[in-house]
């Protein structure tokens, strides 16, 4: 029987102003889209009606960057992110500890020494709170990470060891404080994790129950290459994902990490058509502000020795292999990229070896940048993953690290959307709460929730243009512009239903609106009690 949504504000995203009354869904597929003169009309006995209540209906939610594996097993872990008490952290590590078996590791994710007055734990503190058990503290930017002795002990690490390529640990007077930068990290993860396709197709089933609850209908995740075996992951998305009984209806764009890429096309992996698609090969060219490793062109500001400019992941040869490996199947890249000097070596790489026809390269997070590469940025076919609750959460104590001057070019999504850049919302989840609301309250008013001042105002977005970054724009990114981003007749009926209208409320409460309804493939997948 066909579908009637009715009774809310129903915005198509074609304009701000572009209201309709009701929807009809037939199979998945918007039929139509109704005035309230349409409705009066309507024999709606011929329906299954829905009632909205009042909600104000938009096209689903989709994040353009986001780990959604990473995120079911972050829920599964001790979860340390937006704790402002070091007391606290150490109980929630002390209590897991004892709960641990032989051998089996304690992961914590979420650590942010700048909400704990800059206390930085180290090998010795997390000693004293697991002993026996080797302990991974992620920092909240994923690029840095605290492990205790056990953990050094079991890699055979000891203080003579040399940087890696890419990373780097920690000393003070010689001896390894715990504290591992990028690369550094990778082998203590890949022990850490332990996943198998069972485990995975758990933490997957949580993680998309968790993010219906924010009226995310889709995602473009990153998730290929951190377990082990990428078969293992990809079964999973196939087991969870998809239109079955049994399945959970979701819209994924799997990147492919580089490391697992060649070997993927070579054995000529299969996805699923509109629910599980394949999307750009990753890697990543520089680290992160947290761990001050993101690469800058200048020094960091606030580096006394005036000699950190960050960390490059790769050399400019290193990179343009990578993206040479990319094209040989001509394909696309996406790149992890923060600082300005990151961008830059990418854009030489781009440019240097253009993507193919009809393809974009996409670079993630893009978050530094000037008048110089802004222009360069909007020559190139490319799209950008921008995550907007970074301003809120990197900002004051970003500025101290880049210094005003290069502030003012932190985040300029404003300046982006005038080129013509296209740019897409994401919360880089488990980094950012995966919340929409949040993201486009950042965009809009460029301050934390319930803050004073705002964070270079001139580059906020407009309501229209920050929920434009969820819907419209997330599917240019996507390239699927002829089926999602809009509600118009013939496209996939995926509905994020919110219990506020956005244009409406008080700017400063954004970031209150709550998703009411979650619909994917025109049925209800949340529903907020």
């Amino acid at each position: 029987m066909k579908k009637l949504y009715q009774n809310g504000t129903i915005y198509t995203m074609e304009r701000p102003d572009d209201t309709y009354a009701g929807v009809i869904v037939d199979n998945g597929i918007i039929e139509a889209v109704l005035s309230k003169e349409d409705l009066n009309q309507l024999q709606t006995t011929d329906y299954e009606t829905i009632d909205l209540k009042g909600g104000t209906m938009f096209p689903g939610f989709v994040e353009t960057h986001i780990h959604v594996m990473g995120t079911g097993v972050w829920l599964s872990s001790v979860i340390l992110n937006g704790e402002t008490n070091i007391e606290n952290v150490k109980e929630k590590i002390s209590q897991k500890a004892q709960t641990l078996q032989p051998g089996e590791w304690l992961v914590a994710e979420g650590y942010d020494e700048n909400l704990l007055n800059g206390i930085r734990l180290n090998k010795f503190d997390l000693d004293k709170l697991c002993k026996d058990n080797p302990v991974i503290v992620k920092r909240v930017c994923r690029h840095a990470a605290i492990v205790n002795s056990k953990a050094l002990e079991i890699l055979g690490m000891t203080n003579d060891i040399e940087n890696p390529d890419g990373g780097s640990y920690e000393k003070q007077e010689g001896e390894l404080t715990g504290w591992l930068y990028d690369t550094a990290m990778e082998p203590f993860e890949e022990l850490a994790s332990n996943e198998d396709e069972q485990s995975l197709t758990k933490h997957l089933n949580n993680a998309i129950t968790y993010l219906y609850q924010y009226g995310i209908t889709g995602s473009h995740t990153e998730d290929l290459g951190y377990y082990e075996d990428y078969k293992d992951v990809l079964n999973a998305y196939k087991t969870v994902v998809g239109p079955g009984e049994d399945q959970k209806p979701f819209r994924v764009r799997l990147l492919r990490h580089f490391s697992v890429y060649e070997q993927m096309m070579e054995e000529q992996a299969t996805f699923v058509d509109k629910w599980i698609e394949p999307d750009a090969m990753k890697f990543y060219a520089d680290g992160a502000f947290g761990g001050s490793t993101a690469l800058l062109k200048e020094p960091y500001s606030n580096d006394p020795t005036g000699t950190n400019y960050g960390l490059a992941i790769y050399t400019q040869e290193e990179l343009e292999e990578k993206v040479k490996i990319a094209r040989k199947y001509n394909g696309a890249i996406a790149v992890h990229m923060i600082g300005d000097k990151a961008c830059e070596m990418v854009l030489d790489a781009i440019e240097k070896y253009p993507v193919p026809n009809g393809l974009r390269d996409r670079l993630i997070h893009i978050s530094t940048l000037n008048e110089e590469l802004l222009q360069r940025v909007a020559k190139l076919p490319v799209i950008c993953d921008v995550q907007p609750q970074f301003i809120t959460s990197d900002f004051p104590w970003v500025q101290d690290k880049v210094g005003k001057e290069r502030a003012r070019y932190l985040y300029p999504f404003k300046s982006m959307l005038d080129l013509g850049i296209i740019i897409g919302g994401g919360s880089d989840a488990p980094i950012e709460t995966p919340n929409p609301m949040l993201g486009i309250h950042a965009a809009v008013n460029r301050q934390t929730y319930g803050e004073e001042g705002a964070y270079f105002f001139e580059e906020a977005l407009s309501v229209f243009d920050a929920l434009r970054l969820y819907t419209t724009l997330a599917s240019e990114i996507g390239q699927t512009t002829d089926r999602t981003g809009r509600i118009r007749v013939g496209y996939e009926a995926d509905f994020t239903v919110l219990d506020q209208d956005p244009f409406k409320v008080n700017r400063q409460d954004l970031a209150q609106i709550q998703a009411k309804l979650t619909i994917v493939n025109g049925n209800i997948v949340y529903e907020r009690a």
